[in-house]
């Protein structure tokens, strides 16, 4: 067999690629799909950015799945559905994040902000990184 080329090194795999509608999660989708991936899933809470950027990729090989990285069922159900309908997952790219405001005082925190950002940065990226 013949080395891949550059532009198809992810010839036939299928990727999930979390935080996926915009920023370095939209890059990525584009670049996987131009590197010639099966099919690309973008997961992420932000319906009508994740469908846009799906429907630009192409149907044909980009899908929207809604996910919460904080609920791991919701994690569990898009793998298991990305295995359904393409019969296979070879590549888990965690990349979902969120930002807290930035001119809060120590006085001013709100702590379920503060937990809301752990969950999805840190958390996310480990109950999302398990999967592969």
């Amino acid at each position: 067999m013949t080395d891949p080329t550059p532009f198809n090194k992810l010839q036939g795999k299928v990727a999930i690629i979390t935080g996926g509608p915009s920023g370095i999660g939209e890059a990525t989708a584009r670049l996987f799909a131009d590197h010639g991936a099966r099919a690309d899933v973008i997961a992420d809470i932000q319906d009508e950015l994740g469908r846009g950027v799906a429907e630009s990729i192409g149907l044909h090989r980009c899908r929207y799945v809604h996910c919460d990285v904080t609920d791991e069922q919701q994690i569990e159900a898009m793998v298991e559905s990305t295995v359904q309908m393409f019969g296979q997952l070879d590549i888990m790219f965690s990349n979902a994040g969120i930002m807290s405001k930035g001119d809060q005082t120590m006085l001013e925190l709100d702590l379920s902000a503060y937990d809301k950002v752990g969950a999805v940065n840190a958390r996310g990226a480990c109950d999302g990184g398990g999967w592969s």
